[in-house]
């Protein structure tokens, strides 16, 4: 290699990494050398960023108006993240196999299934597991510990104040106020009484529950036969007798529910309400319900499902490959259409605020909100990765997402930001000033 090949690819990476500082405070980008890091300082708007290697490491603070420090992030992507501020400390490695929570509610640690604490401010109890070994203190003050499966005491578990066992499943006692339950073999046998209550298992033969004044529940070579009684302290009690697959009912008060040779068929119907009724034919290809205040629901399984109602109104085709619900009462109105099940857009009135929403995962995510001052926020990102919704999206933010961003943007009234390939276009713009950085030369106008 020639002596000047360096020198040369020095050059060409300097020519995208200039070294740029700001002529005052208000100047965002204080000082970058693009894409080994960048700087973003924002007295006024109480935000410093701080990115090095484009997204790979990245340190956010929030500040107050007299400059006090409201909030610290950290992200070292994808292995590490932390955040702190006066409610909550957060850390987490590789999202979501590891993670340490410091708050008011409490502190909770956990490493995958191989460790686990918590500690609970209110009642002080304590718990820690390490593999198979667990122990804690309860908020009462008792200590308990124990080696899972070989012996054992747990507090405060499954429903039950304490719980200990012996070589489990072969043998385990639970206490839950004045009732006892010995469970030998389970799920093969178990008894228990006290508190109103019993039981008595022999499965899969027989086993039965009862709560004195309350319900019985019985079974006969399980799965098979099923009787319940329940309800029976109330004015409308209720009876129910399953004969799996041949037949079964269910009876309370006026309502009723019988199926045959399930699942050829079942219907369920109410002698005060006439125009209430259910059927399912080949459950669960066939179905088809209506109900007193007009609901109705129809659906031909794979191929279409529509529900209607005064307030709803809707349909699927291809068990949710296509689908549209429009709403429209007198605190909302929204429409949402869905395809391909990773697609969703949604537009939504409540009162005077109103929200839209794009969503085709992976590909991209648009939401938008208009507050009743006129306020606008939202944001937009290409792609959006977070694999299913209901899953924390600020922590998929903070490990992976950044990552693949090819563009993200965000606003709220007339400030807006945006960055294209990890800062190597940026852009601020607000009422009166605009700057926009390109690969590390800085411009600004108005």
């Amino acid at each position: 290699m020639s002596s000047r090949a360096p020198l040369l690819l020095a050059a060409v990476l300097l020519t995208g990494c200039a070294f740029v500082r700001g002529p005052s405070d208000r100047d965002p980008f204080a000082r970058g050398l693009w894409p080994l890091t960048n700087g973003d300082r924002r007295p006024w708007a109480g935000v410093m960023e701080r990115s090095w290697l484009g997204p790979v490491v990245h340190g956010e603070s929030w500040l107050e108006a007299d400059g006090a420090l409201v909030e610290r992030r950290f992200e070292l992507r994808p292995l590490y993240s932390v955040r702190r501020n006066d409610e909550l400390v957060r850390h987490d490695i590789l999202y979501p196999l590891a993670r340490w929570r410091e708050g008011s509610e409490g502190t909770l640690g956990w490493l995958f299934w191989l460790a686990r604490a918590r500690y609970d401010p209110e009642t002080e109890a304590r718990e820690k597991t390490l593999g198979f070994v667990f122990w804690g203190r309860t908020g009462g003050g008792s200590r308990y510990w124990g080696v899972f499966p070989l012996f054992g005491t747990f507090e405060k578990l499954f429903g039950f104040d304490q719980i200990r066992f012996v070589l489990w499943p072969l043998y385990a006692r639970g206490h839950r106020r004045g009732y006892t339950e010995t469970q030998i073999l389970w799920p093969f046998f178990a008894y228990g009484r006290g508190d109103g209550r019993s039981k008595f298992r022999f499965w899969p033969f027989y086993g039965v529950k009862r709560r004195e004044g309350v319900s019985v529940h019985r079974f006969y070579v399980w799965p098979f036969v099923h009787h319940h009684l329940t309800h029976l302290d109330t004015a409308t009690p209720a009876s129910a007798l399953y004969v799996v697959p041949l037949y079964g009912r269910r009876d309370a008060g006026p309502r009723h529910t019988r199926f045959y040779l399930f699942p050829l068929l079942s219907r369920k119907w109410n002698d005060q309400y006439p125009a209430t009724h259910g059927l399912d034919v080949l459950w669960p290809i066939f179905s088809s319900e209506r109900n007193v205040k007009g609901h109705t629901y129809w659906a031909l399984r794979p191929i279409v499902e529509t529900r209607r109602s005064p307030e709803r109104s809707g349909w699927t085709v291809g068990l949710g490959l296509l689908g549209r619900m429009r709403v429209r009462d007198e605190a909302l109105e929204g429409e949402t259409i869905r395809l391909l099940w990773a697609g969703r857009f949604v537009w939504r009135r409540e009162g005077e605020r109103e929200t839209r929403v794009r969503d085709l995962w992976p590909l991209f995510r648009f939401s938008e909100r208009r507050d009743p001052d006129g306020t606008e926020s939202g944001f937009l990102r290409v792609p959006y990765l977070i694999p299913l919704r209901g899953l924390d999206p600020d922590g998929w933010d903070r490990h992976y997402n950044k990552l693949f961003e090819v563009y993200g943007a965000r606003w709220l009234g007339k400030e807006r930001r945006s960055s294209l390939l990890f800062g190597l276009r940026e852009t601020r713009d607000s009422e009166s000033e605009r700057w926009v950085n390109w690969a590390g030369f800085l411009h600004w106008s108005r």
